[in-house]
């Protein structure tokens, strides 16, 4: 009788410590829908804080997506590492904001004409700078 009760009285323990864990938590939907796209103006090195061209110098020879923020401006960059043609360049297919996060979405294309050039290697990458909002940047 006494191993049942002290059963029945961890099986019940149990049941509650499991419904009040389980209740406790919540989903949170990253994407709860696009408030607006983001107006963005593409930047070229003389446009850029120096610190960021320094960065941007340090990381181009590998794929790399970063955010950088001053005062009253982010910049997003995305760079594709070191490529062997020199036909290629970096478009900004999406940037919008959402409740929770800035989403970014880019692209590697070729322009016109498709050459390879082995002896010539370029770092593709973009570099926008846009409004500053305080929410997580994701790169899709």
């Amino acid at each position: 009788m006494r191993k049942r009760l002290r059963f029945v009285s961890i099986a019940v323990f149990g049941f509650c410590f499991l419904v009040a864990v389980l209740t406790g938590c919540q989903m949170v939907k990253s994407d709860s829908g696009k408030i607006k796209d983001l107006d963005y103006t593409v930047c070229d090195e003389s446009k850029l804080p120096e610190e960021l061209n320094k960065i941007i110098e340090d990381k181009r020879k590998e794929p790399f997506k970063l955010t950088y923020r001053t005062k009253d401006y982010l910049y997003i960059v995305v760079g594709y590492g070191a490529q062997d043609r020199t036909d290629l360049q970096v478009v900004m297919t999406d940037l919008y904001l959402t409740p929770n996060a800035i989403y970014v979405n880019t692209d590697l294309t070729s322009k016109e004409r498709t050459t390879l050039d082995g002896q010539k290697v370029t770092y593709p990458y973009i570099a926008v700078k846009c409004e500053l909002y305080d929410v997580q940047v994701n790169f899709q």
